[in-house]
């Protein structure tokens, strides 16, 4: 059985306390970070090689950033996009065996006139030409990060409100099924259609977790061979609900897959 995890820290240093836990009772074989918001000179690695972990990651201070832990220690590993900006601290890509699993933190996009929402869809077309050039979507391939997208209305607490929302906004839903059409399945979906399953409760709106104010921007998607063999995806709201959380909380998929 393979389990991979997916987790937006908000600060790998502040979460800390949540991360190490959550990996010694759950043991995934691939646990995928975003925002982790250090340099890599600071990044805490010692901790997860104590409890067993590989770790490979790319940051900068206090800003996006992006690691791969995992039991296994991968074969390859490859940093941001093969385009400029290459954005080193929002991609890895990391191979183990005849599986690829790629962790991405895409731009948020802050307001929909702003240049960072142009970027955001840049973003995603740049990231549709790389997987085009760097991976065989006819393999097993995991695609999981934060994508900063809710992709359906029952993926936001209020879809009317927020279709100005950059991470709900139209363009942002198509830019990111035109990456998603090059033979990606959400695996997530596949198990759970109901509404009322998110991921992400901001930390401004009084109660969020509590009141269902969340959206799921946080995905593991995978290749069609790989996402057959998908046992469940689950999203663990405990993380969410500990103290000094992060604003994300984790969300994992298990499939019957052999890792070793």
């Amino acid at each position: 059985m393979l389990k991979i995890a997916t987790f937006n820290v908000n600060s790998i240093r502040s979460r800390l306390h949540i991360v190490i836990p959550w990996l010694k009772e759950n043991k995934p074989d691939i646990f995928c970070m975003q925002e982790t918001k250090v340099d890599d000179r600071n990044f805490p690695e010692g901790d997860f090689h104590r409890i067993g972990y590989h770790v490979v990651f790319s940051g900068s201070k206090g800003r996006n950033g992006v690691a791969i832990a995992s039991l296994k220690e991968p074969d390859s590993i490859e940093f941001g996009l093969d385009s400029v900006p290459e954005d080193r601290d929002r991609l890895i890509k990391a191979e183990f065996s005849d599986l690829v699993v790629v962790n991405t933190y895409v731009p948020q996009g802050f307001k929909i006139d702003s240049p960072k929402y142009r970027y955001k869809l840049e973003w995603f077309a740049r990231l549709k030409d790389y997987f085009k050039r760097n991976l065989d979507l006819e393999g097993f391939v995991a695609w999981c990060g934060d994508m900063n997208v809710a992709p359906l209305d029952i993926d936001v607490h209020n879809p009317k409100r927020l279709r100005n929302h950059v991470c709900f906004h139209e363009d942002a839903k198509l830019a990111f099924e035109e990456v998603k059409a090059l033979g990606f399945v959400d695996v997530f979906r596949k198990h759970h259609p109901e509404p009322g399953q998110y991921t992400f409760f901001d930390y401004r709106v009084k109660n969020a977790v509590e009141r269902g104010l969340g959206w799921r921007v946080d995905h593991i998607l995978a290749s069609k061979q790989l996402a057959e063999k998908s046992k469940d995806c689950y999203i663990d709201m405990k993380p969410r609900l500990q103290n000094k959380p992060s604003d994300h909380t984790i969300l994992v998929a298990e499939f019957d897959f052999g890792f070793k």
